[in-house]
């Protein structure tokens, strides 16, 4: 085992796969081969996506951190044959101090993977009713209502932005506020495409123009749910794409060596983090609260459900919803947020109607 580099917590540390056990690293690289699916010798993580395989690689660096903080680790045991109930009881005993329900349930779920594929014949029902438990029973704790705003409410800020920087421009980084005006205008006009697909756009490859104006189209490796996904483009955006492609983005990439089209001011392609970073700094200037990518989903399907309830079915094609439980939980908070402004509504009445009326002195008052 290598040593562990020096972390503020190392008890919360994901360990890196070069950290491993050697047992683990090399069980690991098995599950990735590539192998054959007709004989069998195909590794049964090798399906696994990029963002996925990440995913799970740092679940069980967190299981493995767990066991050597604890003393729970035995060298010579196999890596499937470490994850017994008494050591899981204890892990979740530790993270219950340290993560919120939801991220717990998480760890959790990304151990089960690894375990299931480490050892596919191995009975993990155990674990796996833990998992579905802990999904059952958790809840997200950061609460999402209050930072939901309507979604022609955020486009329309990003048109007028967009607008007001063409027409006068500001005198600090004009094209950068364009570029993330313009991001923002995108992704609610077209919230299927998640921040992962928004950071990889490349022009002509999944922005295409057509005759008839622009489509995004991602291919079945590039989205989350691996199905091939094609948006359109609403009219009233195109003539703002052209504009950033032909005087913005020129101005931020003056040599174009690169398809990406999202482009930071230091001339290179932006990365999903950057992206992440200016839309809530830029959401945050705008509204007062910031709005990260994933939540501009939410704000989409909310005001589906509050301004078009009957249509509510339309909800789980335009997120790519599979579960209709997902568009369900949309429906109940697009609900709460209708019964929240019913309530104040309520309470501003009532304050009016119980509201006593300034007196004033009559005559005979004041000669009394």
């Amino acid at each position: 085992m290598n040593q562990l580099y020096p972390y503020e917590d190392p008890l919360r540390r994901c360990l890196r796969i070069n950290e491993w056990p050697e047992r683990d690293q090399q069980l690991w690289a098995d599950i990735q081969q590539p192998g054959d699916i007709l004989d069998g010798t195909i590794g049964t993580g090798y399906h696994w996506s990029d963002d996925t395989r990440g995913k799970y690689r740092k679940g069980y660096g967190r299981w493995l951190t767990y066991l050597h903080s604890s003393g729970e680790f035995i060298d010579t045991e196999a890596p499937p044959e470490r994850i017994t109930v008494d050591r899981v009881r204890g892990y979740v005993s530790e993270l219950d101090t340290q993560i919120a329900e939801w991220t717990k349930w998480g760890r959790l779920a990304e151990l089960l993977a690894v375990a299931k594929a480490f050892a596919p014949n191995q009975d993990w029902a155990w674990l796996r009713g833990l998992v579905r438990f802990l999904e059952t029973n958790s809840h997200d704790s950061k609460n999402k209502l209050p930072r939901l705003r309507p979604a022609g409410e955020i486009a329309a800020w990003g048109y007028d932005r967009m607008e007001s920087i063409i027409i006068d421009p500001p005198n600090r980084d004009p094209a950068s506020k364009y570029r993330d005006a313009l991001m923002i205008t995108l992704l609610i006009n077209c919230p299927t495409m998640r921040l992962a697909n928004l950071a990889m756009v490349e022009i002509g490859k999944h922005l295409i123009q057509l005759e008839d104006g622009y489509r995004l189209a991602f291919a079945r490796h590039e989205t989350k749910t691996r199905t091939p996904m094609t948006i359109p483009v609403p009219a009233s955006l195109w003539p703002y794409i052209d504009h950033y492609i032909e005087v913005v983005r020129p101005q931020l990439l003056p040599i174009n060596n690169t398809k990406r089209l999202w482009i930071t001011k230091y001339q290179k392609p932006m990365k999903g983090k950057t992206i992440y970073d200016r839309i809530t700094k830029t959401t945050k200037k705008a509204f007062g609260i910031s709005i990260n990518p994933h939540l501009f989903r939410d704000c989409a399907v909310t005001t589906v459900a509050i301004e078009d309830p009957t249509h509510i079915g339309i909800a789980a094609p335009i997120l790519g919803h599979t579960d209709p439980r997902t568009t369900e939980e949309h429906y109940i908070q697009a609900n709460a947020l209708v019964a929240g402004r019913k309530l104040r509504s309520s309470v501003d009445m009532l304050k009016e109607q119980l509201r006593v009326p300034a007196r004033t002195n009559t005559k005979d008052e004041e000669e009394t």
